[in-house]
């Protein structure tokens, strides 16, 4: 009896230490707060979102938690106890003050004079590479500061609608592009030269929300075997896999979705039509906004050949229903409002919206992820 009491204490005590070699803690500092501040910390554990808060003291905060086995990308946000009524919500938004850092086991330090976003953030290995990042894409970052910093009253004037129309959002979009791709050049260059870096693999992750697999596979390749084989890289590797067999020149997986009345539809059923294939949502900013530009090549080719299936990633079927209402949308709508777990998105690996892809009459992709004027040059060219 006492040897199994022995034996039960000790893979306790086994368990106790495994929790603890993943204990993280966070000190952290603001010297220079007129009043105390609220700070927040946010992250994802295991798929699932995790927030926490500190109330400063004479500037001082802390934190402590435990994450998995690998670091994790996290943010750290300030805010004033009390918010101003008279800031709309995309003012917000667009002036929250946080700053991106990966949160290792260990201890990291925060310090900072009165914002979040200035403050530096060290601790582990991780984090180091992750400002030695910060540093290689620090001269393009100078430069789209003061332009981001001029967008912003532009776009809480507007709330965000017209913004194709503002000449000036125009200029600066161009001035910008420059400055993105000089970035984009040397994140993928940090990748290369840092195969098993853990901010590699968040790289990498970040071009995974609608993967080209030209450009996504051979980054995907370059990280080391070791992060290939995380629960994160397998899966990343699946959808890749999925993509690939939805890429150009591949014939369109079928599948059937009850419509708003409940009418089983199967994508099938509109083999002998050029169709697109679009994945939206009634709370996606981004698809409602395109709607229209779909509305009008609908209405321009809806009668030589061409059709549309809408898949929405809708949960509730009222929210469906109200949106292609709202929207005018008369094409062919279905859901199984099971939202991200939709099985057609599964499929065609839809981990982001709007995505879309044109079918041609054989049931073969010819096209994805039209955007704007793009979908009615295509039909354009395709349709005579």
């Amino acid at each position: 009896m006492k040897r199994i009491s022995y034996l039960i204490a000790g893979i306790s005590l086994l368990a106790f230490t495994a929790n603890a070699q993943n204990n993280f803690s966070i000190n952290g500092k603001f010297s220079n707060l007129k009043e105390d501040m609220k700070v927040f910390l946010n992250y994802r554990l295991n798929s699932k979102r995790m927030i926490d808060s500190a109330i400063t003291k004479n500037g001082d905060f802390s934190f402590k938690g435990q994450i998995g086995n690998e670091p994790i990308k996290a943010s750290i946000g300030l805010k004033t106890l009390t918010s101003d009524p008279s800031i709309s919500f995309i003012e917000a938004m667009l002036r929250r003050d946080e700053q991106d850092f990966f949160l290792d086991k260990g201890t990291i330090f925060i310090t900072g004079a009165s914002t979040a976003k200035k403050a530096l953030i060290t601790g582990g290995k991780t984090q180091s590479e992750y400002l030695a990042l910060i540093a290689l894409l620090k001269p393009e970052t100078d430069l789209a500061i003061p332009l981001r910093e001029e967008m912003i009253p532009i776009l809480v004037r507007t709330q965000g609608k017209g913004m194709d129309t503002i000449k000036r959002l125009q200029e600066i979009q161009k001035l910008m592009g420059p400055l993105s791709a000089k970035g984009e050049e040397k994140e993928i260059a940090f990748i290369k030269s840092h195969p098993d870096s853990y901010v590699s693999f968040d790289l990498v992750q970040q071009r995974g929300g609608i993967i080209r697999p030209k450009t996504f596979e051979p980054l995907f390749n370059s990280l080391s075997a070791r992060l290939r084989g995380t629960e994160n890289g397998k899966a990343m590797a699946k959808k890749l896999d999925i993509v690939k067999k939805t890429a150009v020149g591949v014939k369109a997986m079928d599948f059937s979705q009850p419509d708003v009345t409940g009418k089983m539809v199967s994508l099938s059923s509109f083999k002998g039509k050029y169709v697109l294939l679009d994945f939206w949502a009634s709370w996606c900013g981004p698809c409602r906004a395109e709607n229209p530009n779909v509305l009008k090549a609908y209405n321009q080719f809806k009668d030589k050949n061409f059709d549309i299936l809408a898949v929405s990633l809708d949960d509730k079927k009222e929210n469906w229903l109200k949106a292609v209402k709202d929207d005018a949308l008369p094409w062919t709508q279905v859901s199984d409002l099971l939202g991200w777990k939709n099985q057609a998105a599964g499929f065609y690996a839809i981990t982001a919206i709007p995505q879309n892809f044109l079918i041609d009459p054989n049931g073969v992709i010819i096209a994805s992820n039209l955007r704007g004027e793009d979908l009615a040059k295509k039909l354009a060219q395709l349709i005579k």
